[in-house]
């Protein structure tokens, strides 16, 4: 019931907020329409595409928002703004933008982190070289998991108490 009673309160200070601010809400009614639509799509998966998108769209935004609030604020102004062709592609431009930023880097990390896990590999077997030209070659062994080696028995086992096919006639 809590959640519900600050929502009400949200959207109460929201609505005198916004008719004060009518041209800024009509502007970034338009211009923010793709952050909306990343935002349905990501619905819990963390909305991180919708923030991603909603930075960079923001951004492309804020020029035309600097200009509405310096030329007058007034709806003329708004509506002159979202009827310019150069910012609806800046506004979807740098949405565009934010999704692919949003889409690029999780295969970019991804690769980082393979390469710096190959790198440490590469250190590891050079450290486990030097120990064995040291310590000697008992030093030296596979790791296995603890039971793989109880599996590989117990395999080993079954196949061998198994009877033998009957030869066919």
């Amino acid at each position: 019931m809590k959640k519900r009673s600050t929502l009400f309160l949200y959207v109460m200070l929201a609505i005198p907020i916004g008719l004060m601010m009518i041209p800024t809400v009509i502007v970034l009614a338009v211009a923010m329409v793709p952050t909306g639509v990343a935002f349905i799509m990501e619905r819990g998966k963390g909305y991180y595409g919708g923030l991603t998108v909603g930075a960079m769209n923001l951004a492309g935004a804020s020029p035309y928002l600097a200009d509405l609030w310096t030329q007058g604020h007034t709806v003329a102004v708004a509506l002159g703004i979202i009827t310019n062709v150069f910012a609806w592609m800046m506004f979807y431009g740098a949405a565009l933008f934010g999704w692919a930023i949003y889409s690029t880097t999780p295969a970019a990390v991804s690769a980082f982190m393979t390469m710096t896990a190959g790198q440490r590999i590469t250190g590891m077997r050079a450290q486990q070289k030097e120990l064995v030209m040291k310590w000697g070659p008992d030093v030296e062994s596979v790791y296995e998991p603890p039971g793989a080696a109880a599996a590989a028995a117990a395999a080993a086992q079954e196949h061998a108490t198994a009877e033998p096919m009957a030869p066919k006639r």
